[in-house]
């Protein structure tokens, strides 16, 4: 569990195993770390050096053979803070390079619950109001609520962004579902439910499949258009739909 911690952190698998030696060992030469660890002289040597440069060890002296400790756990925080900061320098001229190429038109594929976040951010950069057709109320899936309502939300309400979604029958009559809806809705017939959903905002169009009422399927799949005219001419079907619908007594 720890050596996997610590390569999420950035460290190889080399160097999280002679780290943890190191932990245990509390000091030890470079034959002691080895054959704890076990890993051969060279590379441990190697990782090492390695783990000194980083800051998370350091030579005992004064010492008749070389021996080696490690630097308190405690350090690991200021590592990834130190990576944060070398982030945030770079991050501004990353995202300029991003901008100065995101194309006018463009398809994407979006895939499972991480990619769903990811929609969900793309939503709130664009600050456009949403109009949905074919609506599942899938941010009720556990996986995504907590995200929703911690961070998305918000955002979505600092942007000033609305939502107008034309729900399936089924999460339209879903009580426990609806009350919940601080948006303006519409619920299409029983006979037009489908398995899919599609959002429009901005230059955007959305198209998810892999939903359930108020829950994602594993694979979930939101296929992304960037496409002006598309998006105007989506937004003239929408309307249609929303036009013929009766309104909803709330």
């Amino acid at each position: 569990m720890y050596n996997q911690i610590l390569e999420e952190l950035g460290l190889t698998p080399n160097e999280a195993k002679i780290y943890m030696a190191l932990l245990e060992l509390k000091n030890g030469t470079i034959w002691d770390i080895s054959t704890h660890a076990g890993i051969h002289r060279r590379n441990t040597y190697d990782a090492i050096h390695r783990l000194m440069h980083k800051g998370l060890a350091f030579q005992v002296l004064p010492k008749r053979n070389l021996t080696y400790a490690p630097i308190h756990p405690e350090k690991l925080k200021e590592f990834i803070e130190d990576k944060i900061s070398d982030l945030e320098k770079g991050l501004p001229g990353m995202i300029k390079k991003y901008n100065k190429v995101n194309s006018s038109q463009f398809v994407n594929v979006y895939k499972g619950v991480g990619g769903l976040k990811n929609y969900i951010d793309l939503e709130i950069a664009t600050g456009k109001d949403i109009y949905g057709i074919g609506g599942k109320g899938s941010w009720f899936d556990e996986r995504v609520l907590g995200y929703v309502i911690r961070k998305a939300y918000k955002r979505y309400k600092k942007a000033g962004m609305k939502s107008s979604i034309i729900y399936d029958f089924e999460a339209g009559t879903n009580k426990d579902l609806v009350k919940y809806v601080g948006s303006d809705y519409k619920i299409l017939p029983k006979k037009y439910s489908s398995n899919s959903s599609i959002e429009i905002f901005g230059d955007y169009v959305a198209i998810y499949s892999g939903m359930n009422i108020k829950s994602l399927e594993d694979d979930i799949t939101i296929t992304i258009l960037k496409d002006k005219t598309l998006a105007q001419d989506y937004m003239k079907w929408w309307l249609f739909m929303w036009d013929m619908l009766p309104e909803i007594k709330k």
